[in-house]
């Protein structure tokens, strides 16, 4: 189980994302492993400009995931991931993104 949250800057508009999701490590024994996951959030998207008349911008959204984990120290863990969301926005058509990450973990 995992949980992320992100805050947006753009030129445009900022906003927050929200996701919730679960990943599946392979071979979790082996110091590389590849991984997979899927999940869910919200998306609130704040323009910088004033709108007369503004619409809502806070949609669903989900995301399927694929990536590599690896530990670069028994207490040092780097994992690179691709995610593909699909935003459920209030029109009729639906917004893809996608997302490159590379974080790092440290254990205590």
């Amino acid at each position: 189980m995992r949980a992320d949250v992100n805050h947006l800057l753009g030129s445009f508009s900022n906003g927050w994302l929200g996701t919730a999701g679960i990943a599946h490590v392979f071979m979790p024994a082996w110091r590389v492993s590849p991984l997979v996951g899927i999940g869910g959030g919200v998306l609130s998207i704040s323009p910088k400009a004033t709108l007369v008349r503004a619409e809502d911008r806070t949609d669903s959204t989900a995301y399927a995931a694929i990536g590599v984990r690896g530990f670069l120290t028994n207490r040092f863990l780097l994992q690179a991931e691709y995610r593909s969301y699909v935003v459920f926005t209030s029109r009729d058509e639906n917004e893809e993104i996608d997302a490159w990450t590379v974080g790092f973990t440290y254990f205590f």
